[in-house]
């Protein structure tokens, strides 16, 4: 088999546009590995199939693997024409490990509908910074018992559903305030801590588990200076050696600055080979990805990458590739059509004081949000930036005071946001009895520990949404638990 050939089926790509060219997404005649969909590449469903139909066909006899992020929340590709699932965090605040169960054999089935046949999901990173951004509420929570279980649970539920589920992101992207989009991460965790927390779902699940995807974040006390992606002593000694991993390891996205502006994303691919992971993953640059192909093969024909090294990487592609299933039926309908709001209502959590409400005695603060309209219909809303300048609470303290309803306040990172913090202290002072809410991951809650009334949605999607209303003017009783841990919450 030629250099050419191994190189490409070792690398996955994305690519522009929402139909498939195979000169412009080819290496000369031979495929890649794989391709990855993103949101540019989905207008709806039935496009999204004939896409991947063409991807297919080009690539026949074998499918290629057809990739998509589809885990829930805030980061779902498919959304038009599927069962719209909440954040992973909600899921956890749930604690229901049939509800994660039911969530994970609903995405299957919308992912195979649009003929995807793999999605890097679910998530394993222990929600452990509360300035982690990156991670926040696509995160199970911090237990990482909790986190394994109800991983492990949407994992069974995909693969029972046909989808290949991808772990991530191996050891962990938890416990770093730094995106690696941006950044080259690092955390100085001792090796004991490391393995007794963001590791452990890993260890736990990878031994029976057909895929993982490596995290570009330098782990001190494993190797110095060197990302788990190009960390022989993470992708081999610990995942391979120590915890029995025999299945497809992803990189991150080789385009991320993490790698791109550290050792740059061709020779990243070679030293990501060379440690150990299979499959080299570029999420929007097919000529960087044929780059990514001519380094390798040509790190293999100086000798500075074993031949055999390449070959192995090669064969587990092809072995995952002959596991993947045929689509679904395009028109299929759901089967589990009420799973996204279930998992919304369960997760609704009481931190302190009284959410139920009239309908005609409030009225909605919310910070930087764009879905109340839709979900809390005929009530008042006052829209504000993230960081809402004086002028913007000048306004607001005058719309309160002509309004005189109690206020709902829906936050969005306050604890990040030192303006958005200091408008909902002045509004606390104004209305003591305003309700509080944090839509995104909980940390806002410790931010006002003087609230009387605080609940928590972990999204603000449309299932959080409209969650949110029924436990606000129909009586539902709020049943979620915290997924994190918060110091001035017992």
């Amino acid at each position: 088999m030629n250099l050419q050939t191994l190189s490409a089926g070792v690398i996955c790509t994305g690519f522009e546009g929402t139909s498939f060219d195979r000169s412009e997404c080819f290496v000369g005649a031979e495929p890649f590995g794989g391709y990855l969909l993103f949101a540019r590449n989905i207008s709806s469903l039935a496009q999204t199939r004939a896409l991947t139909d063409q991807i297919r066909a080009a690539c026949a006899p074998v499918s290629p693997i057809i990739a998509a992020d589809q885990e829930g929340g805030r980061v779902m590709r498919l959304r038009a024409g599927v069962v719209e699932i909440p954040s992973m965090m909600a899921l956890g605040a749930t604690r229901s490990k049939e509800l994660a169960l039911r969530a994970g054999k609903q995405m299957a089935q919308d992912i195979r509908r649009a003929g995807i046949s793999l999605t890097f999901a679910p998530v394993l990173d222990l929600a452990r910074e509360s300035a982690n951004t990156v991670i926040g509420n696509r995160s199970f929570g911090d237990d990482p018992a909790e986190v394994t279980r109800l991983a492990g649970a949407v994992a069974a539920g995909l693969s029972a559903g046909g989808v290949v589920a991808t772990y991530k992101h191996f050891p962990g992207h938890g416990a770093t305030a730094f995106d690696s989009h941006g950044v080259l991460p690092a955390v100085a965790m001792d090796q004991h801590t490391l393995r007794e927390s963001d590791l452990a779902p890993f260890a736990a699940l990878l031994p029976a588990a057909d895929a993982v995807m490596s995290a570009h974040v330098v782990f001190e006390s494993f190797e110095a200076k060197v990302p788990a992606t190009l960390s022989q002593r993470l992708l081999t000694g610990v995942l391979r050696t120590e915890i029995g991993f025999g299945g497809l390891c992803f990189t991150d996205c080789m385009q991320m600055d993490a790698i791109a502006a550290t050792v740059g994303s061709a020779q990243g691919a070679v030293r990501a080979l060379e440690a150990g992971a299979d499959c080299i993953t570029i999420s929007h640059s097919v000529a960087l990805a044929r780059q990514c192909a001519t380094a390798i093969a040509t790190a293999v024909e100086s000798g500075r990458l074993a031949l055999q090294r390449l070959q192995e990487s090669y064969e587990r592609v092809q072995a995952l590739r002959r596991k993947l299933t045929n689509p679904l039926d395009v028109d299929v309908a759901a089967s589990d059509p009420q799973i996204g709001r279930e998992i919304a209502a369960r997760a609704i959590t009481r931190v302190r004081g009284n959410a139920e409400c009239a309908r005609e005695d409030v009225s909605i603060v919310d910070f930087g949000g764009n879905q109340v309209a839709a979900a809390l219909q005929d009530v008042p809303v006052r829209t504000l930036a993230l960081e809402p300048d004086a002028g913007a609470l000048s306004a607001l303290s005058a719309w309160l005071r002509k309004t005189q309803k109690r206020p709902i306040v829906l936050m969005r990172r306050a604890h990040l946001h030192a303006e958005q913090a200091k408008a909902i202290e002045e509004l606390l002072h104004m209305a003591p009895d305003a309700l509080l809410v944090s839509v995104q991951e909980p940390y806002d809650v410790e931010c006002f520990p003087s609230a009387r009334s605080v609940l928590a949605t972990y999204g603000d999607d449309r299932p959080n949404m409209e969650a949110l209303e029924r436990v606000l003017f129909v009586g539902q009783a709020p049943r979620g638990i915290l997924p994190v841990r918060l110091p001035t919450v017992r």
